[in-house]
């Protein structure tokens, strides 16, 4: 039997109720200038239409599709891991139901890793692209600073120079073996690529490649309800590492080392958990005289009704969760 041609390019797209956006990411996926790509849609338990949106145009792509599609939600970090577990492409790419892409976008990136030899070079391991929002601003680069020349830099080199989202097409050979950590509806995404990048090496173009639409962001803000907060613990313990914890004034880590303590107890985080997840706490033990500091503020959380225990709901539904996988040519 023949071998089965894999895809040249996996786009992962984690929904969660996006029915209002999902048809001009399909539009971007449709006219793609390069097609040699498959689509990996995963539904996040979504309670408006997006499911009778997707299965409506499924039809519009002449690409393959996987439809991972659960009936409660189960959370970005589970559902990431899922798109990743059926992924095929030699290369990934995330774009987000609330995003799409430029019409030559992945055929730019497909040349600049031709054109690179960004496959035969194991230090290489992808590209880096520009994003722009719906009103033109970048969210790659900071306008006010000086910006990056198209070239080769490494991770650590780029985490310095750019704001935030970029467009990022990576080697898939490098997530083998590698998940984000499951414990709650949301954990950020560095915890498991900031480690993974590093001392690794991506070409960046300031092309712009993807447009983000910021008005639908889902709130994770802590202003009204703290909610996420065991994923914020580990997030917190997974990204401060050691070299920027002692980069820090005494009363950034003050402010740091009692935020996550706050967490762990509203995210139910024992002492010997909060040690074993950030390494930082396991090295300076005597940070643990902050916790009875962190009381005051936790009761007061409390006392105000702020704490959305997410993770109770989380590890309910994880194990509840009828999960589907559909494949559509």
């Amino acid at each position: 039997m023949q071998e089965r041609i894999k895809p040249f390019f996996s786009v992962l797209t984690p929904a969660w109720n996006r029915a209002d956006f999902l048809g001009t990411l399909i539009n971007s996926l449709r006219d793609q200038t390069f097609q040699d790509f498959e689509w990996i849609i995963g539904n996040d338990g979504s309670t408006d239409r997006s499911h009778e949106l997707l299965l409506e145009r499924f039809d519009d792509l002449k690409i393959p599709k996987i439809y991972i599609s659960s009936d409660i939600r189960i959370g970005k970090s589970k559902l990431d891991n899922l798109l990743l577990d059926n992924a095929r492409g030699e290369y990934l790419i995330w774009c987000d139901a609330d995003d799409f892409l430029k019409s030559n976008a992945l055929e730019t990136i497909f040349n600049l890793i031709k054109k690179k030899n960004i496959s035969e070079n194991p230090s290489l391991i992808g590209v880096i692209g520009q994003n722009l929002d719906t009103f033109g601003k970048s969210q790659t680069f900071n306008l006010n600073a000086e910006i990056l020349n198209d070239n080769i830099y490494s991770y650590d080199e780029l985490e310095k120079h750019l704001i935030g989202d970029g467009t990022i097409c990576v080697k898939s050979s490098i997530f083998k073996n590698q998940r984000w950590p499951e414990v709650d509806f949301l954990i950020t995404e560095s915890i498991l690529l900031r480690p993974l990048y590093r001392n690794k090496h991506f070409y960046l173009t300031n092309k712009v490649l993807k447009i983000m639409d910021r008005t639908a962001e889902n709130s994770v803000s802590f202003g009204k309800v703290l909610q996420y907060c065991r994923g914020s613990a580990y997030s917190l313990g997974g990204t401060i590492s050691f070299k920027q914890f002692d980069a820090m004034s005494l009363k950034q880590k003050i402010y740091t080392s009692i935020n996550f303590f706050r967490y762990c107890s509203h995210g139910d985080i024992s002492v010997s958990k909060a040690i074993e997840i950030w390494p930082v706490l396991k090295k300076n033990k005597f940070l643990l005289i902050l916790y009875p500091a962190s009381f005051l503020i936790i009761l007061l959380d409390i006392l105000r009704g702020k704490i959305l225990k997410t993770h109770i709901e989380f590890e309910s539904n994880k194990n509840l969760a009828e999960i589907v996988i559909r494949h559509f040519k």
